[in-house]
């Protein structure tokens, strides 16, 4: 009697065990465990993008659906730098002047303003393959405009420009002139129209749309010739970010060998004029 208990002790003790081992692959111990060995999903980060949006069409305001939006082809090319990297961009709209000093301080992670690679700049910043190429242009009073043919035409002039800027470099050279640097394009087009100064210099295309914007100024025939590695625009990031260049340099060859730069430039001129 004693051996029939034993042997049917032994019996459920196996029968028990078994039963513990193979636990339901859908019962929530089961699906915990299979979750923890699953690999998490990759997090997406925030990559900041500082820009002064007052340069349309490369990035500006613009009211969208009621909300006040930053819009431009160097936003719609930090918009696909970001999907690249499965990141969530942010923006930070600030004046010119100060874009590189908050890359240098990391308030900002990259720079995309209509930037210009001086050598001068690449001494502090490191910068992307060119993306966009542009001329000069001067902005005047239209009733003014037939008194400005020639960059001779700008000897000893009151010239606006943008604190800075490329174009400022381009001004200290004319002979005489009495230069005004402000931070905000609208800034020196109210010195424009008010006559407090005679041209505005700043890169062509933002130099006609303000004057398709704006009927009572105009783009003079003034040419401003420059080499053509002063004419791109690249995009700045803090010194040694190499992994972020890269990322960077990867879009911009993706978007120039597609063409969506070329449509990005089309679409956001478009925008300026509704």
């Amino acid at each position: 009697m004693k051996k029939k208990l034993s042997l049917l002790l032994i019996t459920v003790m196996v029968v028990l065990t078994a039963c513990g081992q193979n636990k339901d692959a859908n019962s929530p111990s089961a699906t915990a465990n299979n979750a923890a060995s699953e690999p998490p999903a990759a997090e997406k980060t925030t990559l900041i993008l500082g820009t002064s949006a007052d340069y349309a069409p490369f990035e500006f305001h613009k009211t969208i659906d009621g909300k006040d939006t930053i819009v431009g082809f160097d936003i719609e090319i930090a918009k696909e730098i970001a999907k690249d990297m499965n990141a969530e961009l942010e923006i930070q709209d600030m004046d010119f002047d100060g874009l590189l000093l908050a890359l240098d301080t990391g308030k900002v992670d990259m720079v995309i303003s209509g930037l210009t690679p001086t050598e001068e700049r690449k001494k502090n910043v490191d910068f992307s393959e060119i993306y966009y190429l542009t001329d000069q242009g001067v902005l005047v009073n239209k009733d003014a405009a037939e008194q400005f043919k020639t960059l001779e035409d700008l000897k000893g002039k009151k010239i606006g420009i943008q604190k800075g800027s490329i174009q400022e470099g381009i001004a200290q050279e004319i002979a005489d002139a009495k230069l005004t640097a402000l931070g905000k394009i609208p800034e020196l087009v109210m010195e424009l129209k008010s006559g407090r100064v005679d041209a505005i210099i700043l890169e062509k295309p933002v130099a006609d749309q303000y004057a398709v914007a704006q009927t009572d100024i105009a783009v003079s025939e003034v040419k401003i010739e420059q080499p053509e590695e002063e004419a791109g625009v690249s995009i700045a990031v803090k010194k040694g970010e190499q992994e972020l260049l890269n990322k960077i340099d990867e879009t911009i060859a993706r978007l120039k060998s597609s063409g969506a730069i070329d449509q990005f430039v089309v679409e956001a001129n478009e925008l300026v004029g509704e």
